[in-house]
């Protein structure tokens, strides 16, 4: 590949202003398109996975590869959920990702094989920290060693869609103060308003994932809301 890789964590460390990431409800090149009309700095994909955001479930690597493919080719950095706890992308179908061109992966901690982290890749490595980390006070431990970028999806589901709150704030805080040198992305799996980003930066967040819960799942929408967010981080 002759595409420069790792460009969402050279942006995450290298800029000012924190990268805008959009998490597409389905993998459908009009999706990433809007997107990058929006003013999106990336884009995130998914396989193996049924999203509870978005409602939608996202087949094998063989079932999505031509959707990959073709969304590649939009020209935004392009990151991937490899899979959850039900089905998870092999150490050949990694392999094949990474050829094509993927930016990033990213797996929650708990359902990410130990493997991965140890696996030879252009890509960079996005370990999401979940709710059930909690109870550890969100620690990685020697595991932080491997781990490029951190997203802090934290939030417990019967929560998703709510209004951010304060204990949200100082988690997000607490999990950037503890991992100063790794890069934090925030999801809104919280209906995070563009007017509420000036208090994630605050915090130490240095990239926001926006995906269903507040883009919605046609284009227009997704357009209009990555514009919004975009200007707000500007």
């Amino acid at each position: 590949m002759g595409t420069e890789r790792r460009q969402l964590e050279t942006m995450l460390k290298t800029q000012d202003r924190p990268a805008l990431v959009v998490s597409l409800p389905r993998n459908e090149v009009r999706f990433a398109e809007a997107a990058q009309a929006g003013g999106a700095d990336a884009v995130k994909v998914h396989i193996n996975v049924h999203h509870h955001a978005s409602g939608t479930t996202f087949g094998s690597l063989q079932e999505e590869r031509r959707a990959l493919k073709a969304i590649l080719q939009v020209g935004l950095p392009v990151g991937i959920v490899p899979g959850a706890d039900t089905a998870m992308a092999s150490r050949e179908d990694m392999q094949e990702l990474d050829q094509m061109g993927i930016d990033f992966f990213d797996a929650y901690v708990h359902q990410m094989p130990a493997a991965m982290l140890q696996m030879e890749t252009q890509m960079s490595r996005m370990i999401a920290l979940s709710y059930h980390q909690r109870r550890t006070n969100f620690s990685l431990g020697h595991c932080a060693h491997w781990c490029d970028l951190i997203e802090a999806s934290i939030i417990d589901p019967d929560g998703y869609g709510k209004p951010l709150t304060v204990a949200d704030l100082a988690d997000y805080a607490a999990i950037c103060i503890t991992y100063p040198d790794i890069p934090v992305l925030v999801p809104t799996q919280r209906r995070i308003t563009p007017d509420e980003l000036s208090m994630l930066i605050s915090c130490g967040v240095r990239g926001i994932i926006i995906g269903a819960v507040v883009t919605g799942n046609e284009p227009a929408t997704i357009a209009q809301v990555t514009r919004q967010f975009a200007e707000a981080l500007t």
